[in-house]
């Protein structure tokens, strides 16, 4: 197998990848925060999606069991949710990026650089940042109306109420320590410096 990275090299690699699919998994799944409506069942509410919601039909309340995400973007039920949605997927989408390109410097010879090495360790570092700011938007928005139909009356922004924290939060959490993990495995993860000149 040809590659120019080193064994922390390949280390910074697997865990580039663990930390992309866990910022893209906690991303999507809508399960930040957890709450009972109408205290009848779950309910899951991420950035953009939530799993149970009430739905008036014929001046009758029937509880819809199934995830969906807002319809449009201005459908997000608060302005920080929607910088959430913004801030956390870029961090996602940048992760990813980082870690396709570290995985093929594990196949492919000098895809990676001692200077790339470090570029693309800033960006992870730029992702985690991105993952932080969206997660520390994300609970001045639990003072909206369906969360209040959840949590109960006292939610408010970083108070949850009666709701919990769910599982995809310490995803984010997860890929956040990865990904600075992985910008200080950067600088070792390779020691081919960059070609001064080319040949045709």
């Amino acid at each position: 197998m040809a590659t120019s990275l080193t064994g922390v090299g390949v280390l910074w690699a697997c865990l580039s990848l663990t930390a992309a699919l866990l910022s893209c998994s906690g991303y999507y799944i809508p399960c930040w925060i957890k709450g009972r409506l109408l205290d009848r069942v779950d309910a899951y509410f991420g950035s953009f999606r939530r799993c149970t919601y009430p739905q008036v039909s014929a001046g009758e309340i029937r509880i819809v069991e199934e995830c969906g995400r807002y319809s449009r973007f201005w459908d997000i039920p608060s302005p920080w949710w929607q910088a959430t949605t913004v801030l956390v997927g870029l961090g996602a989408g940048l992760s990813l990026m980082v870690a396709v390109w570290a995985v093929a410097s594990c196949c492919i010879n000098h895809v990676v650089h001692k200077g790339s090495a470090r570029m693309l360790g800033s960006a992870q570092l730029l992702a985690a940042s991105l993952t932080c700011a969206g997660m520390a938007a994300y609970p001045m928005g639990w003072d909206n109306r369906e969360v209040r139909e959840s949590c109960g009356a006292e939610a408010e922004a970083y108070r949850l109420g009666s709701c919990e924290l769910s599982w995809s939060v310490y995803l984010l959490a997860g890929a956040v320590l990865l990904l600075l993990l992985c910008f200080g495995l950067s600088f070792c993860s390779s020691n081919v410096r960059p070609p001064t000149s080319f040949r045709i």
